[in-house]
């Protein structure tokens, strides 16, 4: 093999950021669909008495969700919508579809805006993966929240995700290593007057390769006493907030309460569940 032919095969050779799949990657670095579906049964069982059958996911991305809800119990039903058809599309092809026709025919997916999407109305409602964070001003946040309160059923709950400690207001980033690849979260800007919040996911990958900017995320850092006031004034008629339980050596257990008062830390993540 001549000196050329081994550079050309070098060059020809992909890094592990070109074949990376950015999707399947934000799944993994990012989602818990799994213990969402659990959280959700269980928080809705214990303020409703009994199992909630059918699940609308808004911002849904690539849909995984809905695919670990269809497949937690053969009555279940799921609604996702985003306004990313791309993304939707890669979900049916890499999620829905491969889930087989009984779990596929349950699952429904609508490219629009989530404040459009009423109907059907169900009995359990999600914004992750602080999804709602994109309505930035008051007026449009609280329009989002009506509309989610009027796509619910009679015993309707609404779950969402948020972030917040001192870490969570200043810039920086924090790696999370998941062997074949790193997850790397930027706060690449934050406004004390507004609470605008500049952030990126990057993946960087052994071989030195990196893919910069994977996602970008132009949002308010909404608080959670703003966030309870505006699904009150929206309609709910009583908000519940949720605390993860530690274990000696200070991890989450993965076991939810309601706590009475929580000093603050460096940085947190919980749930809100708003009754309808």
């Amino acid at each position: 093999m001549t000196a050329r032919t081994a550079k050309s095969k070098s060059a020809a050779k992909k890094t592990m950021a070109a074949q990376a799949d950015v999707h399947a990657l934000y799944e993994r670095a990012v989602q818990d669909p799994g213990n969402d579906v659990k959280f959700f049964t269980r928080t809705y069982r214990k303020l409703r008495g009994h199992d909630p059958v059918s699940l609308r996911e808004d911002f849904c991305g690539t849909a995984v969700l809905c695919m670990e809800w269809a497949k937690s119990g053969a009555e279940r039903t799921a609604l996702g919508v985003d306004l990313s058809q791309e993304t939707i599309n890669w979900g049916l092809e890499h999620r829905i579809v491969p889930a087989g026709r009984s779990v596929a025919s349950r699952i429904s997916l609508v490219c629009a805006d989530v404040r459009e999407v009423k109907k059907p109305k169900v009995d359990v409602a999600c914004a992750l993966n602080f999804s709602y964070y994109c309505f930035k001003r008051r007026d449009e946040l609280l329009d989002y929240f009506r509309a989610v309160h009027a796509g619910l059923a009679k015993d309707g709950l609404f779950f969402l995700d948020l972030l917040g400690g001192t870490e969570a207001i200043v810039e920086g980033s924090t790696d999370n290593d998941h062997g074949d690849f790193t997850y790397r979260w930027e706060q690449a800007r934050f406004d004390a007057l507004t609470h605008d919040f500049l952030c990126h996911i990057h993946f960087l990958f052994p071989d030195g390769s990196k893919l910069l900017e994977a996602f970008t995320y132009d949002w308010r850092l909404w608080m959670a006493p703003e966030l309870r006031d505006l699904l009150l004034e929206a309609g709910f008629s009583k908000v519940h907030a949720y605390w993860e339980k530690t274990n000696a050596e200070g991890e989450g257990t993965g076991v939810f309460y309601e706590p009475d008062y929580v000093e603050n830390q460096e940085i947190w993540w919980t749930y809100l569940a708003a009754e309808r």
